[in-house]
Formats: C-alpha cells, structure tokens, sequence
C-alpha cells in the first residue's frame, strides 16, 4: 500500500512538472493584422437563459468588439427567461442593427437546453466562422481577431480561448485560481498532444465543420454541449486548438453559492466521464492525490510531507506563471489558502457526485 500510494503520488508531481514545461515551452502567436476588406463575416451566438444580472455587461463588451460592424452580426437566444433578460436584451441592442433577439420556440431534434439554443441560432446565422459565448461572459474587444487568424489552416475546425474568472471575495478569487490552473492544464496538454476539449464560453468554429457533423440537433444529449461539438468536430477530420493568452482571454462571474459550485462541478464531472482513457487517468490521479496523500502518512509521514510539498511549490509556480502571460492579479489570500480551497472542493465535489442528488443548471434539472 506504501509503494503504491508514493508511485502514484510522485506521478502526479512528475504530471506537475510536464504541464509547467509544456506551458513554458508553447509559443504565444502574435495577432495578425488584417485589413477591413480582408475579414470574414463572422457570427456571435449567445445563448441566454434568466440572465438579468449579467447579461447587460455581456452585450456591451460585445458591442466594443474591435470589429467591422458590416462584417458581423449578433444573435442573442432567448431561452425560455422567466426573467427580464428579454426586456433588458431589446432596450440594449434598439437602433443596433447587428445585434439580433430570438426567442427560442421549437425544439430541433435530439437537441435539448442550451444545445437547442445553439442549434437554433446556428440555423439562422451567416458567418464562415462562428463564435460561442455565454451571457455571464465580458469578452475583450480583441476576442475576435485573437482568435481568427488560426483558421487560416484549413484543417482547423474549432480553436477555444481560455476563460477566467474575476471576483472582489474571497470565495469567488479562490475559484479565479483553480480556473486558472485547469485552463492551464488543457492548454499545456493540448500542446503536448493530449486534445481533450473547447470551452464553450470562449469558442470559434468554422461553419464548414459544424454542418459536416449535422449540427447539434443530431447529437445525443450532453449536459457538456461544448465537449460534445468538440468532438464530433475533430471525429470529422478536423484539428483544434486551445490557447491561452491576455487578448483572446474571457473573463466570466464566479458562482455566488457553494451550492451552486457543487451544480456547476458535478456537471463538469458528468462531461468528463466522455473523455478518453488517458484524460480519465489524468483527472482520477488529480481526485486521488488527498486520498492517496492520507493513506502515505500513516506509513511515511515525511514522504507523505515532501510530495505534498512539491505538489504546492509546482501548483503555485503553474498558477505565477500563468498569471503573469494574462495578466491576472493574484491575491495574497486566496493564494494563501488555495491549498486548503483545494482540498476541500476535492472531498466535496467526489461526495457530491455519488450522492442520488439530480444536477441543477440555469433552472433546469438533468
């Protein structure tokens, strides 16, 4: 049982120190400088569901987009509100003849929720290449532009920028660092080879490639929609690309109840278990490491101590590293307590995923 806890212990430092070279190691690609004329006519989906208090700084973050506006247009779904995203959605986009509302009424096929929004949205839309966000998301005004010149490679068929989230508390800076580090973690295995998803908050595909998968009113149903269009994308022939960077970086709103984190997670926990073998292996050694950390103490306190150790120097040069390339301010506190955060959330979010307790998500059960 020793032998065995400290072998999988020291994987997951070794995993630590592959991610931090792979990080160092990839390149940023500097923006390409197009003219207006030569610039594609993209499209911008948003979907919405009861977004009353985000949805405003989402629009208007779209609408500073550094962006011809006879090059784009904006497709806002309302999905089903119940609040007053509709209203707050006309008065915002009045006289702005780029940004379009639907409401989202017919049911497309197998798709289902936000899916069906997608779905909807897409059927309606014009660009060669179509960008995904959500309404709780403020892009950059250089989101567009940072992300099209990688589909000048015909072989791309969707590229995922990073998100981040921004808070003023505690709690909501502590979930700005542990986003950091899983954005980190796909980016650096997405270099080494390892694809495993899109963020679909920060998206960009080509139109080409979503209707060579049929488009998502043929997908079986996924509360993980973005994993679900990744993949079918890359089963198609297509090659991807997730990045990490300051001007393609959306920034989003952290979740305000553990109640609600414990929801968001064991969604995310539901989409990984459609992953590949590898990355199953990747994410069970990262659930493990207290389990395994506890189990190593009780024969080898100072082994069990000085890979704990590594494994809070390696995370926390990870996490500078990366902060430093986007530019996002690390807090003293929440650095100091991350280490607590994470062990915390671990235990959690493995309880809360076996507990019979249905997933909640923007007002729907799953």
């Amino acid at each position: 049982m020793e032998i065995t806890a400290t072998c999988l212990l020291f994987c997951f430092v070794c995993l630590q120190i592959t991610l931090l070279i792979a990080l160092i190691n990839s390149r940023l690609r500097k923006s390409k400088y197009y003219l207006d004329e030569q610039l594609p006519f993209i499209s911008i989906l948003i979907p919405a569901r009861n977004e009353s208090n985000n949805i405003l700084a989402c629009l208007q973050s779209i609408n500073a987009l550094d962006y011809p506006l006879n090059k784009l247009e904006v497709l806002v779904g309302n999905d089903d509100s119940t609040d007053d995203t509709e209203t707050l959605i006309l008065q915002f986009i009045d006289k702005k003849t780029q940004f379009k509302l639907i409401n989202i009424k017919e049911k497309l096929g197998k798709a289902h929720a936000k899916a069906n929004v997608l779905a909807n949205l897409m059927q309606q839309s014009k660009g060669s290449i179509v960008f995904v966000t959500d309404a709780d998301i403020a892009v950059k005004p250089s989101w567009i532009k940072a992300l099209l010149p990688h589909f000048e490679d015909s072989k791309i068929g969707i590229v995922s920028g990073s998100t981040i989230v921004q808070s003023n508390h505690l709690f909501g800076q502590l979930q700005g660092m542990d986003w950091l580090y899983f954005s980190g973690l796909l980016v650096g295995f997405d270099y080494l080879g390892l694809k495993s998803t899109a963020v679909g908050n920060n998206m960009a595909f080509t139109r080409e490639a979503y209707w060579a998968t049929g488009g998502y009113e043929n997908f079986d149903f996924s509360v993980t929609e973005d994993f679900k269009l990744f993949t079918e994308i890359r089963a198609k022939g297509y090659e991807s690309i997730n990045l990490m960077e300051y001007s393609s970086l959306n920034t989003s709103k952290p979740q305000n109840t553990f109640w609600q984190f414990l929801h968001q997670r064991k969604r995310w926990l539901i989409g990984a278990q459609q992953l590949p073998l590898i990355w199953k292996a990747i994410f069970a050694l990262f659930a493990s490491f207290y389990p395994l950390l506890i189990v190593l103490a009780i024969f080898n306190l100072k082994n069990a101590l000085t890979l704990w150790l590594c494994k809070i120097v390696l995370q926390t040069v990870i996490q500078s590293f990366l902060a430093i390339r986007i530019k996002y301010k690390l807090h003293l506190m929440a650095l100091i307590l991350f280490e607590l955060y994470t062990i915390f959330i671990t235990f959690s979010n493995i309880i809360f995923f076996f507990l019979p307790i249905k997933m909640v998500w923007k007002q729907r059960t799953y």
